[in-house]
């Protein structure tokens, strides 16, 4: 293969913030891709997409047609134009019309959750440290799912191939309705009935963004706490348990749900802003009830990995740069 080292732009590209990155892809590194220069951009700190990409560039300290190819890992849909989502942008995203007007290199837009899962890929194949929430063997060659838990709901599966080519699912599981707990507590099935009946819930509803929040203004209605940062405070104080108690066990639900739909014997990946600020969430017993209130295959699905990606950005920069290294360069390791 050619062993020139290769330059690549990769964002993050979220409903409030993008992240981007200059990686260096080098053959001849053990590490195999770098890191040059990282961002963080409050979308609304720019008043268009233009503005944006020049702050991007001027972050990274390298323009978009100066690297050998872009990857996009972006929340919403790419119609070839533009990329569209349903809860808003604070602008409009005309991605080709610029990438025309600036003379980018060839770029690719893709599901915000897509890197996420090229990085478990490259994690597999460098061998790098993973930190996991049950005591599992990961088969590498096996479908995995990544799971993320912040602003959206997001959700990809993919398969790692010998050769470190991969497929990728199209799928989406944020927007269904939560699913029916069988064998859970007396305690969790009544909190269940209780809150289906008031409300039209889909797992996104109650498990990202305000999720938190509208779960503590539900158990308790007659609550002052109006904003997740004021609930993150009481719960920092320990005088939430019960709200708590109540987003592990719809989070274990949730889990449960996605293994049951994927058997995914190469392991569940989880990420995202919610589930990081909370991270013990992971040890509370209600996250475990939740996940075996299906019991369905339980036993089997107790061999499948559960794994937390505590550094987002950085899987999403490995793993968008992973993307654009096999689907658009073609090259080989």
């Amino acid at each position: 293969m050619n062993h020139v080292k290769k330059n690549i732009i990769v964002w993050d590209l979220g409903a409030t913030k993008c992240a981007a990155a200059w990686v260096v892809f080098d053959p001849h590194s053990p590490t195999v891709f770098h890191s040059k220069h990282s961002c963080d951009i409050k979308l609304r700190s720019c008043d268009s997409l233009e503005a944006l990409i020049l702050k991007i560039e001027k972050h990274l300290n390298i323009e978009h047609k100066d690297v050998d190819t872009i990857c996009i890992g972006a929340a919403g849909i790419y119609n070839g134009k533009t990329l569209e989502l349903d809860n808003g942008y604070p602008y409009e995203m005309p991605f080709m019309f610029l990438a025309e007007k600036y003379q980018w290199a060839p770029f690719e837009i893709i599901h915000d959750y897509a890197p996420v899962v090229c990085s478990t890929f490259w994690s597999t194949y460098t061998q790098s440290p993973i930190h996991k929430i049950n005591d599992t063997i990961i088969d590498p060659y096996s479908r995995r799912v990544a799971v993320g838990v912040g602003t959206g709901l997001g959700l990809k599966d993919g398969i790692l191939f010998p050769d470190g080519n991969f497929w990728l699912g199209s799928n989406e599981m944020g927007h269904i309705g939560l699913s029916q707990p069988i064998a859970a507590s007396q305690k969790f099935l009544e909190l269940h009935h209780a809150l289906t009946q008031k409300n039209h819930c889909s797992f996104e509803k109650i498990l990202s963004g305000h999720g938190l929040l509208r779960l503590h203004k539900f158990l308790f209605p007659d609550t002052c706490i109006e904003t997740p940062e004021d609930l993150g405070e009481l719960i920092k104080s320990s005088k939430a348990q019960e709200t708590i108690d109540l987003f592990a066990f719809y989070l274990g639900l949730f889990i449960g749900t996605v293994q049951l739909s994927f058997m995914p014997a190469g392991g569940i990946w989880i990420t995202g802003g919610v589930v990081l600020k909370h991270l013990e969430i992971f040890d509370n017993a209600a996250f475990i009830e939740g996940m075996e209130s299906l019991p369905a295959y339980l036993s089997q699905r107790q061999k499948f990995a559960l794994c937390v990606l505590s550094d987002h950005h950085h899987d999403a920069f490995m793993g968008g740069a992973y993307y654009a290294v096999k689907r658009l360069m073609n090259l080989n390791f």
